[in-house]
């Protein structure tokens, strides 16, 4: 398959995954609001934020493709995959207990999930790519560096805060590790925290800028701005497939 029909293929793959969260609306009765996409391989992408959701009687909007990044990286590696597809009445990333961490809980447990990457979406005002949170090594302390490396072999470049702080403008290529703002759980009950500290599998959080994860309508048009979003999917494989020994 040429390169051009590859990516428009991956593209549109991404935009039917997406289509079938509904990120506003409540789920139906006795239905929970999130989905698990089973799979072979002892790793799980988590995506809690990929609809809206409460926090503090407040309601946040949703981290678009997420759910759409996690599903498809589940089928291309093997992964399990769990993202919230309905509104949540309690953010699964903020409140110590949730439905979502109980199903994530008995999900790890049944499938001996051996790593969980929790995928976040953080806006473009950040000026870098990707932040990479480990709770300050906390997390994943086996892991940490291999998941460094592999974000470096396919691209990306560490930079320190100070540095993103001088940045006139995005720069997707270039990520930081342990943001102050997206630690992974330093102070807040996220997933990576549960995971790490209460159910004791490692876990990282991978917040994704705008740019390496949205697909815009009609995106045939803007092919030259979502390389990013192809780089981000095909690292993310294959960070995978690093985890899971293969």
């Amino acid at each position: 398959m040429k390169v051009r029909e590859r990516f428009a293929e991956m593209m549109a793959r991404l935009v039917t995954l997406e289509s079938a969260v509904y990120p506003s609306q409540s789920p139906p009765a006795n239905e929970p609001a999130f989905t698990h996409i089973p799979g072979p391989l002892p790793i799980l992408i988590s995506a809690p934020h990929s609809t809206a959701h409460w926090r503090n009687g407040r309601l946040k909007k949703e981290e678009g493709f997420t759910a759409a990044i996690s599903h498809y990286i589940a089928l291309a590696t093997g992964a399990h995959a769990l993202y919230t597809h309905y509104q949540s009445e309690k953010d699964p990333n903020w409140h110590k207990a949730a439905p979502y961490k109980s199903a994530l809980a008995h999900i790890l447990n049944q499938q001996r999930i051996k790593f969980v990457l929790d995928l976040h979406g953080m806006s473009n005002r950040y000026k870098v790519g990707l932040v990479l949170g480990t709770i300050n090594g906390r997390s994943c302390p086996q892991h940490e560096q291999s998941i460094i490396q592999t974000l470096q072999t396919h691209g990306f470049c560490q930079v320190s805060l100070a540095h993103a702080r001088k940045l006139e403008q995005l720069q997707w290529q270039q990520f930081i590790v342990n943001h102050p703002r997206f630690t992974g759980g330093v102070t807040s009950h996220t997933v990576t925290r549960f995971v790490s500290q209460e159910v004791g599998i490692p876990a990282a959080q991978l917040e994704l800028c705008t740019l390496l994860r949205v697909v815009p309508p009609h995106y045939q048009r803007y092919e030259r701005l979502l390389g990013g979003v192809e780089t981000v999917v095909s690292t993310l494989i294959a960070l995978v497939q690093n985890l899971s020994g293969r």
